[in-house]
């Protein structure tokens, strides 16, 4: 009984030890955070702006489901269209995921949530998403003709609503001509030719602020691209400045939710695009080759 005490009484010391070393001279930072603090303070800010802009694209994503009634996810062969209810369940999946990678962003600029805080909701986070998209999954299996077709009848919350759409329905005018037909081959050529050359300057020619900002290049392109797709997607349902499809028209009145789940997908590809394209290209002007130089070396080979 007495070596029981004892043996107690030891383990007990040893957990108090364990406790004050971690809270005074124990490093339990993760590795992320020390590859973190070794960035310049130009990566560091346009490396959460980047975090950021996916985390408000996805959160935008999961509300056009639940506006329109639909939701575009990428499954087994592609682009999937989640209808009805089922988009709901796989808004709620998008926007848990979001809010995984948003914990990223509070452990680096919120010095209340400590690295096992964040760690922790992300882990609840990841579980939720996965659960989630475990029940999307089954309900859209459900969902098709001849079984539970009912699950994709709901038409969202405001199917003929069009202030996520915004500002196509003001600016359409200003923003068709970049879909031309013969603009289109411009895009497309300088997207290609800019991913060349970057990949080209940050491997063979060691200029990585060059390479930097070649997929800048390409990635406003591609989102200009996108851009004039949004609007022509928009006008061809509608009739607007003589482009007339009657599927599209057709579409629109009797699915207007679907019509508008695709235009505000081309939309919010753009604008993702677009954004991205201008931060790769302020990065190129503001952090320093050297930073560049060593965060390409630290790369996995």
């Amino acid at each position: 009984m007495a070596r029981s005490s004892k043996r107690r009484k030891q383990l007990r010391e040893s957990a108090k030890a364990r406790t004050v070393r971690r809270g005074t001279g124990v490093n339990w930072s993760p590795a992320w955070k020390t590859e973190w603090d070794a960035l310049a303070p130009e990566q560091r800010l346009l490396n959460s702006c980047g975090l950021a802009l996916v985390v408000g694209t996805m959160l935008l994503h999961g509300l056009g489901g639940v506006v329109y009634g639909q939701l575009a996810l990428f499954l087994f062969e592609g682009f999937e269209d989640l209808p009805g209810w089922v988009a709901v369940w796989g808004a709620a999946s998008v926007w848990c995921l979001a809010a995984a990678w948003a914990t990223y962003l509070a452990g680096r600029h919120l010095p209340s949530w400590g690295p096992l805080r964040c760690a922790r909701w992300r882990l609840r986070a990841y579980l939720a998403a996965g659960a989630l998209a475990g029940i999307s999954l089954l309900l859209w299996l459900l969902s098709t003709p001849g079984m539970w077709g009912s699950l994709g009848i709901w038409p969202g919350l405001a199917p003929r609503s069009e202030w996520l759409l915004a500002p196509l329905p003001w600016v359409w005018p200003w923003v068709l001509p970049v879909a031309g037909d013969g603009l289109q081959a411009w895009w497309l050529g300088t997207a290609a030719l800019g991913v060349a050359l970057g990949l080209w300057f940050f491997g063979a020619g060691k200029r990585p602020r060059a390479g930097l900002a070649c997929i800048g290049v390409a990635l406003l392109a591609i989102g200009l691209w996108a851009l004039g797709g949004a609007a022509y997607h928009y006008v061809a349902g509608r009739g607007l400045a003589g482009v007339v499809e009657e599927v599209a028209a057709l579409n629109l009145q009797s699915h207007p939710g679907q019509r508008n789940a695709d235009t505000f997908l081309w939309l919010l590809s753009a604008w993702f695009l677009l954004a991205l394209g201008a931060l790769l290209m302020a990065g190129a002007l503001h952090i320093p080759s050297a930073a560049l130089q060593r965060s390409q070396q630290n790369l996995p080979r």
